[in-house]
């Protein structure tokens, strides 16, 4: 199951809470195919319906409300339209918004909204429509932390915003690409917390039609999308399917269209299996085993530091992911332009493991083995990763108690502090700013207290840092910042970190991909579970 911060570090349960090995990422997928192959120059064909398979559910569609994962971007992107999206650049680009312009402080930005757009229930998408979401998004605890900076919003015209910060926040456009900029009609705003989750209403290509929890989303085409021409399927349906084997088998049945893996051996099926398009993403996202850093007796550095040198995640690539992916060593893998050497270390080393746990023994005076639960959620491989690295730690005197939970509680135990250490996939969003949430000491509370700071690290360095990072435009003081985050990680260790897998996007003959431009003339990224199949190319047939 993959559920990972996909609402730019703001829904709680938008994470992997999965093995350390199938995360995916809003950056642009890499193509072993000619990447010519993945669009079809053909003439659209319209109507039909386009049926894409999902591995889980989403807990409602209010985007300012509800827990976003992955999989509900997918559905989300269908119904609702955001201010602002990506680009194969890696740079934000505006959407619903017609520009996104700060002033010289970067502290009070304007957004100008595109004119003669609807939402599906015939109210105009209006700068009263934006004012309205962005009250409620600092009312909310989920998407409300992101947005800290913003002290309020002002109506310049009716088609005009000025949004006024505390602080210089130079990433603010790509937070509006996030599920809390993907913008709802104020009928669903206004509406109870239930009708609102269960009732979306957007300005997207489709409008929404039926909802079967755990089984089944519908959307029908709107028939006055302001983006003329799309969509082409008259209805788009989209299947939960948890299995990964019933999921794919629902494939090459034909009763899906369109759906994903992070298994690297359906991966490599696929590799040769030319009846059907893969197209595999290897982003930054990386997997991890976070640590609740107030727990003993993970409160202690040494034992934290000792886990990562026994943590062997070479073997865990090789084993685990079956040498698909690459070893994580902090958020940003090394193509990244927010790469830092962090000196976490990446190879085991298991007699300095041992020394520092047996110095933290003596310190304590502890006899015997430790005792450390480690958690993860019952599907794919994670038991075989759980076993894998009880294992490993095993070799310098740590007995892990394994423990497997269902999704949904998982994430809950995570938030409020009912853990000690958790298999995760994190982070890696384009621009570090957007993760910040989960880092800031601001957010760490204690434990039966809900916290997006899950680790519970705090670090008076880390803070500054990310201060900096969040108020300074010039591109490389922030990347100096967000390198000094990523080696405070590798010294204080709140995140074990293992290895960045890959995700195989897969899809059949009756699925084609027209390559259009967005309405500022950007190209769309390829298709990605976590910003959605860009629904509107899409046509069946």
């Amino acid at each position: 199951m993959r559920l990972r911060v996909v609402i730019a570090g703001v829904v709680v349960s938008a994470f992997v809470a999965t093995a350390c090995g199938s995360g995916s990422t809003s950056h642009p997928a890499s193509v072993p195919k000619p990447a010519a192959a993945i669009y079809d120059s053909s003439a659209p064909r319209e109507g039909g319906t386009l049926t894409i398979g999902l591995d889980a559910e989403t807990d409602g569609w209010n985007p300012v409300a509800s827990q976003w994962s992955a999989q509900g971007y997918a559905i989300g992107g269908a119904i609702f339209d955001p201010l602002v999206t990506g680009g194969t650049d890696n740079k934000p680009h505006p959407y619903l918004a017609q520009s996104v312009t700060p002033d010289k402080t970067y502290a009070h930005w304007t957004i100008k909204l595109r004119p003669n757009i609807k939402f599906h229930d015939g109210e105009p998408l209006n700068a009263d429509a934006v004012l309205l979401q962005f009250s409620k998004i600092k009312q909310s605890f989920l998407v409300g932390q992101l947005f800290g900076p913003m002290v309020d919003t002002t109506k310049v015209d009716d088609l005009t915003v000025r949004v006024n910060m505390n602080a210089p926040w130079v990433a603010f456009p790509e937070a509006l690409a996030s599920q809390a900029g993907y913008i709802a009609a104020p009928k669903q705003l206004r509406a109870s917390a239930d009708e609102a989750a269960k009732h979306p209403i957007g300005t997207g290509p489709f409008v929404f039609s039926e909802w079967q929890r755990d089984d089944h989303f519908t959307g029908v085409k709107n028939p006055n999308y302001w983006q003329r021409g799309v969509p082409h399927p008259d209805k788009v349906v989209f299947r939960i399917i948890p299995d990964p084997q019933t999921r794919i088998a629902s494939l090459q049945s034909g009763q899906l269209d369109f759906t994903y893996t992070g298994d690297p051996g359906q991966i490599k099926q696929f590799r040769d299996d030319h009846s059907f398009t893969l197209v595999e993403q290897h982003g930054d996202t990386p997997g991890m085993i976070m640590l609740n850093t107030t727990t003993a007796p993970l409160d202690d550095v040494r034992v934290r530091q000792a886990l990562a040198f026994a943590t062997d995640a070479k073997q865990l690539l090789q084993t685990i992911g079956r040498g698909i992916g690459s070893v994580a060593e902090e958020p940003y893998r090394e193509s990244s332009p927010w790469y830092v050497p962090s000196g976490y270390p990446t190879s085991p080393d298991v007699a300095h493991a041992r020394q520092l746990i047996d110095e933290y023994k003596r310190a304590k005076g502890i006899t015997g083995n430790l005792k450390i639960t480690l958690g993860c959620v019952p599907v794919g491989t994670n038991q075989q990763l759980v076993d894998l690295v009880k294992a490993q730690w095993s070799r310098v005197g740590v007995d892990v108690n394994e423990k497997m939970t269902e999704q949904a509680t998982y994430i809950n135990d995570a938030i409020n502090g009912n853990y000690q250490a958790n298999c995760w996939i994190q982070f890696g969003l384009p621009d570090p700013d957007l993760d910040s949430t989960w880092w800031t000491s601001a957010n760490a509370h204690p434990v039966g207290q809900l916290s997006l700071n899950m680790a519970r690290n705090k670090d008076a360095q880390i803070d500054t840092a990310l201060k900096e990072g969040r108020t300074n435009p010039d591109a490389d003081a922030r990347k100096a910042a967000y390198g000094r985050v990523w080696k405070r990680f590798a010294e204080l260790v709140p995140y074990i970190w293992t290895y960045r897998g890959e995700l195989g996007l897969l899809w059949g003959k009756r699925f084609h991909l027209a390559k259009s431009p967005q309405p500022d003339g950007a190209e769309f990224v390829p298709p990605n579970i976590s910003g959605t199949v860009p629904i509107a190319q899409v046509w069946v047939g």
